[in-house]
This record gives structure tokens, C-alpha cells and sequence, in this order.
């Protein structure tokens, strides 16, 4: 049993010695552009020209190891591409963005840094996604704008959660908030401003509102009974 902690223990901290030093790398490289604003982005993405729809969707999907702050990237795509074809690059990065959170939770020692450093709150929340209903929950927790985007997919990883229904409840949990965000940017600046965001506020209010109304109590519920009578161990998935 010794031995086996042991060879996690090493291949998580080999790993985040990797993780580390890429991560610095990326960070200090010259071409990392270190953007302030949706405007940062934009200069730097449109300097690749036709390949800048590739640059972007790329670049998001690798953004936890960059370290770009979501919310720009997330405008830039309107600004980018216009409204309708920044829905579509913004959806196209933000799924790749999940799958690789979601195989570093997989494959990268997510559990064992679950059972380790994820304290209540990881626990609770991988129990909440381990059982029936797993698509619903999925599709709720990345509505609801008050949880984090890339932990979630990482416990979604490390709890195996099939990928199939997270990669469906993900894109469709993803397409109100890539609809609201696209039309907000392309309206920065003109009289159809504060309508783009009122239906932002809509966006991301309605779901807020419907949690707490209608599924609050469940949900909590469930959290609280984390570890009572549950042998499931993040086997078993009935949608």
C-alpha cells in the first residue's frame, strides 16, 4: 500500500514539475503577448491572418497554461469574427479548453489531488457528480455562473465521468453564455450596446435564479450526504 502512494506521490510531483516548468515557459516566451484587454487580443490574433480562427480556438484550448484571463478571450471572439462566426471559434475553444482540463483530471493525477487538496468543496462536488442524472448536473454546473469553469472539468476527469455526456452537457451549458458574449462585443460602441448586455445579465441571471429557486435544495442535499451510503466510488453513471 506503502509503495503505491508512493508512485502516485512521484508521478504527481513529476508531473507538476513538468507543469511548472512549461507553464513558466509559456509564460516568459516572447510570443506570449501578455493581453490586457479584448483589444490585446484581437492585434495579436488578427497578425496571423487566415490562420487567426486556428490561433484562437488554439490558444483558448491551451489558456489554463498560458494564464489568459478567460473573460477576454471570451469578448475577443466577437470582436475577432463577428457574431455568428465567433459563437462558433468561441464554442470550438471553450470545448477544447474542457477536454484538455477534463484529460488532465483523467490521466494527470486528478484524483489523487481530489482526495488530497480539494478539501469539502471537492469532495462534495465530486459526489454530486457521481450517479443518475449526471447530464443534468453537468449541464447546471456550467450554466450556473458561480462555478469555476476549469475545476469542474478537472473533477469531472478525475471522477470519469463519461465523456460523451460531459462533452454534449458542456457544449450545450456553453452556447447561452457564447451567444450573449459574442453579441455584447460586437455591440461595444454602438446604441445596441445596452440591449446585447441586458440579455448577458439575462444569460447568466435566469440560471443563477433557477438554481437557487428550483434545484438549490436538491443540490445541497446531495453535498451534504457526500460519503453516506454512497459506494458508487465514481463507477457508476446513469443519465
Amino acid at each position: 500500500m506503502k509503495k503505491k502512494y508512493l508512485y502516485l506521490f512521484l508521478r504527481v510531483l513529476g508531473y507538476l514539475l513538468v507543469l511548472g516548468a512549461i507553464l513558466y515557459g509559456l509564460y516568459e516566451s516572447p510570443y506570449n503577448p501578455h493581453p490586457h484587454s479584448a483589444e490585446d487580443i484581437r492585434r495579436w490574433v488578427v497578425g496571423f491572418g487566415v490562420w487567426a480562427p486556428l490561433i484562437y480556438v488554439a490558444v483558448y484550448t491551451i489558456r489554463p497554461l498560458l494564464l489568459f484571463p478567460t473573460l477576454l478571450l471570451n469578448l475577443s471572439a466577437g470582436v475577432l469574427f463577428g457574431p455568428w462566426w465567433g459563437i462558433l471559434f468561441l464554442l470550438l475553444g471553450g470545448f477544447g479548453c474542457a477536454s484538455f482540463c477534463y484529460l488532465l483530471g483523467r490521466f494527470g493525477g486528478g484524483s489523487w489531488l481530489l482526495r488530497n487538496f480539494g478539501g469539502s468543496w471537492g469532495e462534495r462536488l465530486t459526489h454530486y457528480l457521481v450517479g443518475s442524472g449526471s447530464f443534468k448536473k453537468m449541464i447546471i454546473l456550467r450554466t450556473v455562473p458561480i462555478f469555476p469553469y476549469d475545476p469542474v472539468s478537472i473533477i469531472a476527469g478525475s471522477v470519469r465521468l463519461p465523456f460523451k455526456i460531459y462533452a454534449a452537457a458542456t457544449v450545450l451549458g456553453m452556447l447561452p453564455g457564447a451567444i450573449a458574449y459574442n453579441f455584447l462585443a460586437d455591440a461595444f460602441g454602438t446604441p445596441r450596446f445596452y440591449a446585447a448586455l441586458a440579455v448577458t445579465l439575462l444569460a447568466f441571471g435566469i440560471p443563477l435564479v433557477w438554481w437557487q429557486k428550483n434545484s438549490a435544495s436538491q443540490a445541497l442535499g446531495s453535498l451534504k450526504n457526500f460519503g453516506k451510503g454512497s459506494d458508487n466510488n465514481g463507477k457508476e453513471y446513469r443519465d
